[in-house]
């Protein structure tokens, strides 16, 4: 049975010279869950993603997973699909399946290969030949398949026509609690990933404006996600 993970950012700050990316960011991510991290291109998500996964050394404040700062090292813990993520196209996706179960001792193939069956594709097909939506699909698919607590996806939806963003989501909704995890997915896309979301993060200039369970901000609020993304984040 897989452990849920505790994930807590404190007062972390992060700068690129005179650039501040994120800005006095304090939180605790739920132990598990479908969470929205929402905001306009250039307010801070890429960016806090990056430090959630290690990839980069907050300026200020820490980031803690069960208790151990963050590091390269907390990736074993961590499955993370970007935007512009690569696979190699000389593997068929029968391949790429089994080299991911090389690269990650937590991947379960048996997993891989139902999300790969209900996405009906055509498994001796060479990933070269597939379109943008199916590699991102693939991405997505090896990594609902690790055996860890996090996932954490950049912008997934981005440049991907309505059809391939709805399949998507419904990747989540099918498979997404295969193994208990914490999914945070960055857009802004807002209206379309708002029926999945069990807590939202918004995001401005590098601050979050607010966090809070989806069901909460639709009590109190009685508006639309994307009503408070104009009132939080723009």
């Amino acid at each position: 049975m897989q452990h849920s993970i505790t994930v807590e950012l404190d007062q972390v700050t992060k700068r690129f010279g005179r650039i501040v990316a994120v800005n006095n960011v304090s939180l605790r991510l739920p132990d598990q869950g479908f969470v929205g991290l929402l905001g306009l291109n250039g307010s801070g998500k890429t960016t806090l993603l990056n430090l959630i996964a290690g990839l980069l050394r907050p300026t200020e404040g820490s980031i803690r997973l069960d208790g151990s700062r963050v590091t390269r090292q907390s990736g074993k813990q961590i499955a993370y699909v970007t935007d512009d993520q690569s696979l190699y196209g000389f593997y068929t996706i029968q391949e790429t399946i089994g080299y991911a179960e090389r690269v990650y001792p937590d991947f379960v193939r048996a997993a891989a290969e139902e999300i790969v069956t209900f996405l009906k594709f055509d498994v001796n097909k060479k990933v070269a030949q597939l379109s943008k939506g199916n590699k991102m699909r693939l991405n997505i698919a090896i990594a609902l398949a690790r055996r860890v607590p996090l996932l954490l996806m950049d912008e997934p939806l981005a440049g991907l026509d309505p059809l391939v963003r709805e399949d998507i989501l419904k990747m989540f909704v099918h498979f997404g609690c295969i193994y208990q995890k914490t999914i945070v997915i960055s857009s802004h896309e807002v209206s379309e990933i708002e029926p999945y979301l069990d807590y939202a993060i918004f995001m401005k200039e590098g601050q979050m404006t607010l966090y809070a369970s989806a069901e909460k901000i639709r009590e109190e609020r009685e508006q639309s996600m994307l009503n408070v993304m104009r009132e939080y984040c723009v």
